[in-house]
């Protein structure tokens, strides 16, 4: 696999110049882990946390599916904050996520540098409306691009779950824990570890990702709303000025 490269375009800064997708065609999936990571906030007067035993973990897993399937999509606020040993400072953006179960989501990215990342389960698009460029990747075609997203999806639907993740679960202020690492070696390349933290009623309300070089994504969802949402708000159809690239070929 080619080497990941820290993905700086959620907030560029107006001169920077934009990275060649046909040489970095990998960096998107840095995008991905950002869209499903619930955020680590930092919280005084936490209470002490217990690690659930197996039985319970295996019984809160069982409460998550049944949740899964009965509300299958949720959308949310989100304010993300991104570390980098290529940054000075946090990388800061704020925007709105929709996703549905098993694998269509939508990304808006608000602000000076604004994007849309966009999947209806059979292609994904980056849209950047402030350059006119737009980058389209067809699913089904790359076996490691589609099991790493498959993978990295598992960890906000919980569906086929045990085959990416080992787990911990922790009972902590009412709510849960859970702290996600890669079981497969080609995961282990995109994430270290991921941790998500639910209310009582199994929202998530904030997590933390560890990326493999160092770098940390904190997200805050706020607005979280169980519901369902059409299909057509995972088709995109990029205006017709755009400069359309396909960094993995057909």
């Amino acid at each position: 696999m080619v080497q990941f490269h820290t993905n700086l375009e959620m907030n560029r800064p107006r001169k920077m110049k934009k990275p060649n997708p046909s040489k970095q065609p990998w960096m998107m999936l840095y995008r991905v882990p950002a869209l499903l990571c619930p955020v680590l906030l930092l919280l005084s007067n936490i209470a002490p946390a217990a690690e659930l035993p197996p039985s319970e973990r295996a019984g809160l897993l069982a409460r998550l599916r049944d949740l899964r399937e009965k509300h299958p999509a949720l959308k949310a606020d989100f304010v993300e904050e991104k570390m980098s040993h290529l940054l000075n400072k946090p990388l800061s953006t704020e925007g709105t996520m929709e996703f549905s179960i098993p694998d269509k989501f939508r990304r808006e990215v608000k602000g000076n540098n604004p994007s849309t990342t966009i999947s209806n389960g059979k292609v994904l698009w980056i849209y950047y409306p402030k350059f006119k460029e737009a980058e389209l990747y067809t699913l089904g075609q790359h076996s490691f691009f589609d099991d790493s997203i498959q993978a990295l999806t598992a960890g906000f639907s919980f569906e086929h779950f045990d085959e990416f993740y080992n787990l911990k679960a922790f009972s902590e202020n009412g709510g849960y824990r859970l702290i996600l690492t890669p079981r497969r070696s080609n995961l282990k390349r995109l994430v270290k570890e991921l941790t998500i933290w639910l209310d009582a009623a199994y929202t998530p309300l904030k997590g933390y990702l560890i990326l493999p070089k160092g770098d940390e994504v904190t997200t805050t969802y706020n607005n979280v709303v169980r519901t369902q949402i059409p299909d057509a708000t995972f088709d995109f159809t990029p205006p017709a000025d755009t400069h359309i690239s396909k960094p993995l070929g057909k």
